[in-house]
């Protein structure tokens, strides 16, 4: 048995909490090294149905037990719904915190506290005003939670096939070490490494470079450019080469692990989405940051428009 892997999925009263475990739930099922532990933040009763002057302590006391045991039924009902989807029982854990002031910081500080190598939820909560949009809570953990994997995840999900994203830095290897450690027990599924060719390498686009470069020529600059942009992509083919044997020694047949190169059409988020959309994909993992975006911000700007824009998916966002 290989080392244990824990994932927190966080869920609140929602139907689509229910949805996306029991999705995620189905998903997982095979994976025999996974433990999951379904964590409800019980919030804070409404005063106004509690506290109201004429009751006494007892009476209140009684209103504030009444009130918690409600809330419990959350994590009960979405751990029946993993448990019905095919999940062992004995794998499905929960856990709840009582006035709860903030579920994100309540499961971050679990998830540093408890080891748990993912934070999963649902795209949408309770409060959430259309499946068009992000949840409060979804979107606040996807910029704060910068050093753990997070799974987004629409309870659509419409297949168990997987795009994964490839470019030339070392985030792509993590990429391919998540996908092994919580996918490589989907043997039937196709796991595509998929990388869109940008028309320069990122490294041009920063200020840094064009410094080094200025005092050439015009000719020595284009060919120092291709010279860069070669270099590049022999790393992102290496880096999908050594992928896709990983992959196939992680046990996923070689037949259902394919390599894509395509160049950059409309542009590299909207290409990706293009890819997920006509080619029966239902699971994104991807980088949280590319090759060139910003150290200070939490998420890269090809991660944010994906997120935001990929709906009917389950998006895997690797640190």
């Amino acid at each position: 048995m290989g080392k244990e892997i824990k994932v927190l999925f966080g869920v609140d009263s929602s139907e689509f909490a229910r949805e996306a475990v029991a999705a995620a739930a189905n998903l997982l099922k095979d994976n025999r090294n996974l433990e999951m532990t379904i964590f409800h933040g019980i919030p804070e009763p409404d005063p106004g149905h509690i506290f109201e002057p004429s009751l006494s302590p007892e009476e209140v006391e009684k209103h504030l037990q009444l009130w918690s045991r409600e809330r419990q039924k959350v994590i009960r009902l979405a751990k029946e719904a993993a448990i019905d989807a095919g999940f062992d029982s004995e794998r499905a854990n929960t856990s709840y915190e009582e006035r709860c002031k903030d579920p994100v910081i309540s499961m971050i500080n679990l998830a540093n506290k408890e080891n748990f190598g993912v934070i999963a939820l649902a795209r949408w909560g309770a409060r959430t005003l259309a499946k068009k949009v992000m949840g409060h809570v979804t979107y606040k953990l996807m910029n704060m939670a910068y050093h753990l994997p997070l799974w987004i995840i629409d309870p659509r999900i419409a297949s168990h096939n997987l795009l994964i994203t490839v470019v030339g830095a070392g985030i792509s290897r993590r990429v391919v070490d998540h996908t092994i450690r919580y996918f490589s027990h989907l043997k039937e599924s196709k796991f595509t490494l998929f990388h869109v060719i940008p028309p320069l390498a990122p490294e041009l686009h920063t200020t840094s470079y064009w410094d080094i470069i200025r005092d050439l020529s015009g000719e020595e600059q284009q060919e120092n450019m291709a010279q860069r942009m070669e270099a590049y992509l022999e790393k992102a083919k290496s880096i999908a080469k050594e992928g896709k044997e990983r992959l196939i020694s992680a046990g996923i047949p070689e037949d259902k692990v394919v390599v894509k190169f395509q160049p950059q059409k409309e542009g590299i988020a909207r290409d990706i989405l293009v890819e997920l959309e006509e080619g029966n994909y239902g699971i994104l993992v991807l980088g949280r940051k590319g090759v060139r975006d910003i150290t200070q911000f939490g998420l890269g700007s090809k991660a944010n428009k994906l997120i935001h824009t990929a709906h009917a998916f389950m998006v895997c966002l690797v640190n």
